[in-house]
C-alpha cells in the first residue's frame, strides 16, 4: 500500500466521484480506477460501491477513510520534520560564553532563537576562553562566543564575526580626571586598573592592554577580578579604574564616569567560534542565523 494509494482513495471519497477525483489528482480516470482496485485487492475487500455516475462508500470504506487520513497527515509532518532538520531546525546546541552576554545583540539574537526555531534545544556553558576551546575540540561544545585574539585560536578551530564595540573608560565620578580627562591614556599609567582576568593572555584584557600599549599606556598597578560584572561596581567603591566594551556600561551604576575612548585600537570584536569541519545541520543553520545580529 503506498501513500498515493491513499491520496486517490480519499479524493475520491470525499468527492464521491471518480471523474472529478482524477480531474482534482491531475491524471487519468482509468489510472484512478486501476489505483482503486489495486487499494481494494490489498486490503481484500471493496471500499466503494458505484452508482450510476458516482461512487458511495461502502462500510468497509467509511471506516477506512479516517486512518487513511491520518496516514497521509502522519506522512506530512514526518516529511516537514525531516525537512526542518535538513535546514537545521531540529536538534541540539551546546554553546559556551563568558561575559558575552553583555553585548545586548546576543541576548537578542538567543531570544529570537529560541522563539523561531523551539524544536532545537539550546544549552549556555559559561566558561573561560581556554577551556572553551577544549570543549570545542572534544565535541562537548559546539558553539562558543568569545573575544579572542584570532592567531590563538587552535587550527582546527574558526571564527566567525558577531558584533564589535568600543571601549570606554570607566572613572569613579569624585576621581579628580572624571571631569579633566584629556583622552590621552598615557597620562593613566600611574593609575590602578581593575581588569578581567585573562590567565590565558588570548582574551580581552590581553587585548585591551595590547590596545593600551599602542597608546603608550603601561599600566603598573592591575587588580584583577573573575568576573566582568563585578568592575562597575568595584570603580564606583573608588578600587581603581578600568576599560571594558562599551556594552558593560548598559547596566548603569551611580558612582562611575563612562569616558569614550576615540583612538581607533580601543575597540572589542566578540566571535563566534565554532570547528573548521563542522557537519550539524542545526549548528550551521545557527551560525547564518547569527549573522546580521551586530
Amino acid at each position: 500500500m503506498e501513500l498515493r494509494h491513499l491520496k486517490a482513495f480519499v479524493v475520491a471519497a470525499e468527492l464521491q466521484h471518480f471523474s472529478r477525483a482524477a480531474e482534482q489528482l491531475d491524471i487519468a480516470q482509468p489510472a484512478l480506477s486501476q489505483l482503486m482496485r489495486t487499494l481494494e485487492a490489498e486490503l481484500g475487500l471493496a471500499l466503494f460501491r458505484r452508482e450510476n455516475r458516482s461512487v458511495v462508500l461502502t462500510a468497509a470504506g467509511e471506516a477506512f477513510l479516517p486512518h487513511a487520513r491520518q496516514s497521509i497527515e502522519a506522512s506530512e509532518r514526518a516529511t516537514a520534520a525531516a525537512r526542518r532538520a535538513r535546514r537545521g531546525e531540529v536538534g541540539e546546541i551546546n554553546i559556551g560564553y563568558h561575559s558575552a552576554l553583555f553585548e545586548a545583540n546576543l541576548p537578542q539574537l538567543l531570544r529570537h532563537y529560541f522563539s523561531t526555531f523551539p524544536e532545537v534545544k539550546v544549552s549556555l556553558v559559561d566558561a573561560g576562553i581556554r577551556a572553551q576551546f577544549d570543549m570545542l575540540l572534544d565535541h562537548k561544545l559546539d558553539l562558543a562566543f568569545a573575544r579572542v585574539f584570532k592567531d590563538h585560536l587552535p587550527d582546527r578551530l574558526r571564527t566567525h564575526h558577531f558584533s564589535q564595540s568600543r571601549l570606554v573608560l570607566l572613572i569613579p565620578d569624585n576621581h579628580e580626571l572624571a571631569d579633566s580627562f584629556s583622552g590621552e591614556l598615557a597620562t593613566l599609567r600611574h593609575e590602578k586598573f581593575v581588569l578581567l582576568q585573562d590567565s590565558a593572555g588570548i582574551g580581552l584584557t590581553s587585548h585591551t592592554l595590547q590596545a593600551c600599549r599602542q597608546n603608550q599606556l603601561h599600566p603598573e598597578n592591575i587588580m584583577y577580578v573573575p568576573s566582568l560584572m563585578s568592575i562597575p561596581g568595584l570603580v564606583a567603591a573608588g578600587i581603581g579604574l578600568s576599560i571594558v566594551p562599551e556594552a558593560v556600561t548598559r547596566l548603569s551604576m551611580p558612582g562611575i564616569r563612562i569616558i569614550p575612548l576615540n583612538q581607533a585600537e580601543m575597540v572589542s570584536e566578540l566571535s563566534l567560534i565554532s570547528r573548521i569541519d563542522e557537519r550539524s545541520s542545526a549548528v550551521l543553520h545557527f551560525i547564518e542565523e547569527a549573522h546580521g545580529w551586530e
